[in-house]
C-alpha cells in the first residue's frame, strides 16, 4: 500500500471528507479455547481486520450526477460514493474523498496521490496499459443521441455534420467525434469542448445551446426526473465504437493487492443485492452487469 502524503493543490476544487469511520469488531476477539467448533472468518473479514484503521484517498471529479455529486453543503454523494462507502465498510478501511477535474484524477493515479479513483470511466486499449481495473464493471448502460422534443432534424450520427454537439476534452463521445471528423472532414461536427457535466449540457441542449448530446441513457433519464425536460432518445446502431457503456473502479498498477480486496468486496455487494438497490435508488432501474 502507498504511504499518501496529502497537500493542497491549487486550483482544484477540493471537497475532502471522511466518510466512514470504522472500528474493530469486538465480538471476533475471543480466546482459542472459546472460538474451538465455530465456522471460520470469511475472507472479507479477514481483509477487514488487516485493513482496519487504514485510510485511502479516492480521486472523484465531483460529477456527474447520480454517479457522484457535491452537494450544497459541500458534501459527496451519488451511486458511486455510496458503492464505495459499503465495499470500504466491509474492507475494515476509512475513504478520503478529493474532487479534482476528471483527467487530473488519472494524474492523481500516475502521482501516487490517489489510490483509487471512479467516475463512470469506461476501459479503453491506452488507459488499461496504464493501471489497472476492477476485474468486473459496477454498472453498464448504453449510449444514445439525444436531441430537444422540436428537433426532428437529427436522428443519426451522420445527421450532426456542422451541428454543435458538447463534449469533455479526454472523454469517450469527444473521442469519437474527434475519430468522426478525421473521417469526415467535408463535413465535421462541431465538438463544444466543456467542462459541464452530462446533466448541465442535456439542460443546455433544452435551452438550445446545443444541437444534440451524446451521453449515457441514464443521464436522460436523471434530468427528466429532477426538471421534468423531455428529449428525443435515438439509438446509435455502432454505439460500442463510442464507448462500451460500463464503469469500473481504477488503481494504479502496484495496488494488485488492493484492486483483489475490491473485487471481492465488488462480488458481494452484486450478489447480495446491495449494489442493485443503490442502482435503482439513483437510477431508477438496475443497472448493475450480470456476470
Amino acid at each position: 500500500m502507498k504511504k499518501i502524503v496529502k497537500k493542497a493543490v491549487a486550483g482544484l476544487v477540493s471537497a475532502t471528507m471522511l466518510a466512514l469511520s470504522l472500528t474493530a469488531c469486538g465480538g471476533k476477539e475471543q480466546s482459542s479455547a472459546s472460538t474451538a467448533g465455530t465456522s471460520e472468518t470469511s475472507e472479507t473479514e479477514a481483509q477487514s481486520e488487516a485493513a482496519e484503521g487504514k485510510t485511502l484517498v479516492v480521486g472523484v471529479a465531483g460529477t456527474p450526477k447520480p454517479y457522484n455529486y457535491v452537494e450544497e453543503d459541500g458534501t459527496l454523494a451519488g451511486y458511486e460514493i455510496d458503492m464505495l462507502n459499503e465495499m470500504a465498510k466491509r474492507l475494515g478501511y476509512t475513504l478520503e474523498y478529493e474532487v479534482t477535474e476528471f483527467e487530473s484524477m488519472f494524474a492523481g493515479l500516475d502521482s501516487d496521490r490517489y489510490d483509487l479513483i471512479v467516475g463512470n470511466i469506461s476501459k479503453k486499449p491506452e488507459r488499461e496499459e496504464k493501471y489497472l481495473f476492477s476485474t468486473k464493471p459496477y454498472f453498464k448502460n448504453k449510449i444514445v443521441l439525444i436531441t430537444a422534443p422540436d428537433n426532428t432534424e437529427i436522428q443519426t450520427i451522420e445527421d450532426l455534420g456542422g451541428k454543435r454537439v458538447p463534449a469533455g476534452s479526454g472523454r469517450a463521445n469527444a473521442l469519437f467525434m474527434e475519430s468522426y471528423n478525421e473521417q469526415n472532414s467535408d463535413n465535421p461536427i462541431s465538438i463544444q469542448y466543456t467542462d459541464a457535466d452530462a446533466s448541465e449540457a442535456l439542460i443546455d441542449l433544452h435551452n438550445g445551446r446545443y444541437d444534440a448530446c451524446i451521453y449515457n441513457q441514464t443521464y436522460v433519464t436523471n434530468v427528466n426526473a429532477e426538471y421534468g425536460y423531455e428529449f428525443n432518445v435515438y439509438e446509435i446502431p455502432n454505439a460500442d465504437e463510442i464507448e462500451i457503456p460500463e464503469a469500473w473502479i481504477l488503481f494504479s498498477k502496484s495496488e494488485t493487492d488492493l484492486q483483489a480486496e475490491f473485487d471481492k468486496a465488488l462480488e458481494e455487494i452484486k450478489a447480495d443485492g446491495t449494489l442493485s438497490a443503490l442502482s435503482v435508488t439513483y437510477f431508477g432501474d438496475d443497472y448493475v452487469p450480470v456476470d
